[in-house]
């Protein structure tokens, strides 16, 4: 397992995604971001892409509806690296993501 899952706050799959009337492709990505976490690894778009089997714009717009059901967040990278995407507990779902 990689070291950075304690600096990630390694996070869980919720089973409540399947609750929230999202998309198959919003579902998806939240289903990777949550596995890359909990397997100890840096979500950051080159692991996700490398696990999404559709069109790069499908992912772009599964992560836009993640983002704005503050079911997902982007952070910037470590360094000017690649951006995180951090999956948020359910407690903060549907909550308006501060700007």
């Amino acid at each position: 397992m990689n070291d950075s899952s304690t600096t990630l706050g390694c996070s869980p799959m919720d089973t409540q995604i399947f609750n929230q009337g999202l998309s198959v492709t919003a579902t998806s990505a939240y289903i990777i971001i949550a596995a890359l976490m909990g397997d100890g690894f840096r979500p950051e778009m080159p692991a996700i892409t490398a696990r999404w089997n559709a069109a790069p714009e499908e992912l772009e717009a599964a992560l836009a509806e993640l983002r704005a059901l503050n079911i997902a967040e982007r952070h910037p990278g470590l360094d000017g690296g690649e951006p995180v995407y951090i999956v948020n507990p359910a407690s903060l779902w549907g909550k308006r993501a501060e700007l």
